[in-house]
């Protein structure tokens, strides 16, 4: 409102809109991989058996959980040192809110992203565990 009436905008907007936005990716890719609903290119995939199907999604989980443990083997390191320093925004704004526990958004997401393409690699790997788990059908 205040933006409205008085042509201003709040302090605090910029950081907060930040935050807001790079919590929701984060989280979201996590959630979005457990739901099956990212984008992937089945114009291949569409044309394999079945056998060559699996085969091609463990590759997948794969790569996914390769750069996922690679994200995470270096935003901890990075996560822990900023709270150990209780770093502030860079931005230089009036607001200057502690960012410390922002850091930590990565490594959580990236945690829940690696469990789930972990599961989803067992399911592949493990047709009928899958099964038994209620994964849901290709």
């Amino acid at each position: 409102m205040k933006g409205y009436f008085l042509n201003e905008t709040p302090v605090w907007s910029f950081e907060i809109s930040l935050f807001l936005y790079g919590t929701f990716f984060m989280l979201g890719a996590a959630y979005c991989h457990k739901e099956k609903k990212h984008v992937a290119v089945d114009v291949i995939n569409h044309y394999l058996p079945s056998r060559w199907r699996r085969i091609q999604g463990i590759f997948a989980e794969g790569v996914v959980l390769f750069v996922v443990l690679v994200l995470l083997w270096v935003s901890i390191p990075a996560a822990y040192r900023s709270t150990l320093m209780r770093e502030r925004s860079t931005h230089q704004t009036p607001f200057n809110p502690e960012v410390w526990w922002y850091r930590w958004i990565i490594p959580l997401s990236c945690a829940l992203l690696s469990w789930q393409s972990f599961k989803d690699m067992l399911a592949l790997i493990f047709p009928k565990l899958g099964k038994a788990a209620g994964a849901k059908p290709e």
